[in-house]
């Protein structure tokens, strides 16, 4: 004992043989969903850079920042000497990967088109972090919420869905998007899963031509225009929906939250309120429909409403 105290007395400050554990690893990620889920499984500590918009959850806001999904400060992933790079497959820009390697980083690609895929997302960076175990608890809990989404009653119509990620231009997603999979669980149809990209700009016209059911943005600004087309049978039946844009964009177990959502809009969206007198007998049980909230955030924007803009 006496031995080992005098080695590790001349040891420089900070270096810690082999014997006595590795230093924990470091960890920079390129995407919002990546950074969450590093916290996810308790790697929060861990995380020492990561891009803008990583917010979620707030612990991640004080994580220094190293770009976004235009451009990497690679100067400064350097400087943080990570031990891995978490780049968002799809999101990361070819460019930046290509250099990242170059300067001898390890980077791993991850980004998951399916919903399902998150939980495996989570066991790959527990794997790679150490956090196995809490990552395979967190990946089990989120395979569960998702089996209970795709067992509820959906009906015998699948409600058009347009879901608007900008207005200026008008953009949307196509078939391969995960929002376009959660959609599908919830039983909806997107309007436009005819389209393989993943995002693209729309014309109006072609909204308009497709007719949704139901509309969701992102954010409650966006309402105030819709309103303008009552031809759109969700404007017509009231059925422009307000998910904030973080909880179906970014594929992390935050979707859960957004998924919920898009399954309550899409039940009511199927149901709209009957003419007086008319029968319900075709929709079966009604669900209630509630008033849109006082403030920001998710809600239904009734036509008329000056909350809705």
């Amino acid at each position: 004992m006496l031995a080992r105290v005098l080695f590790c007395s001349i040891l420089p400050l900070g270096v810690v043989p082999q014997a006595f554990g590795r230093p924990p690893p470091r960890v920079v990620t390129l995407s919002p969903a990546l950074a969450a889920m590093v916290f996810d499984i308790g790697a929060g500590s861990e995380l020492v850079g990561t891009v803008r918009y990583s917010r979620d959850p707030p612990a991640a806001r004080r994580v220094p920042r190293v770009g976004d999904a235009f451009g990497l400060d690679l100067s400064r992933i350097v400087l943080l000497h990570p031990t891995w790079v978490l780049a968002w497959k799809g999101g990361t820009p070819a460019a930046d990967l290509a250099a990242l390697k170059r300067l001898h980083l390890r980077v791993l690609t991850l980004g998951t088109g399916h919903v399902r895929g998150i939980a495996r997302e989570l066991v790959v960076i527990g794997e790679l972090l150490g956090r196995e175990r809490k990552a395979r608890r967190v990946a089990a809990r989120f395979r569960a919420a998702v089996r209970s989404l795709e067992a509820r009653p959906l009906g015998h119509t699948r409600v058009r869905v347009f879901y608007e990620i900008g207005r200026n231009p008008l953009y949307t997603v196509g078939r391969d998007q995960i929002i376009s999979r959660g959609i599908a669980i919830c039983g909806g149809a997107n309007l436009f899963s005819d389209v393989h990209h993943l995002a693209f700009p729309v014309s109006l016209a072609a909204v308009l031509s497709r007719n949704p059911g139901l509309i969701v943005v992102g954010h409650r600004r966006s309402v105030a225009f819709w309103k303008h087309f009552p031809e759109i049978a969700a404007v017509r039946d009231h059925a422009i929906d307000v998910i904030p844009s973080p909880l179906l964009a970014q594929a992390s177990p935050r979707m859960l939250q957004g998924l919920r959502m898009l399954c309550r809009d899409i039940s009511r969206a199927r149901c709209p309120p009957s003419p007086p007198g008319a029968s319900s007998a075709a929709c079966g049980a009604r669900v209630p429909r509630t008033r849109p909230p006082r403030g920001g955030g998710h809600g239904r924007a009734r036509t008329g409403d000056p909350r809705g803009g």
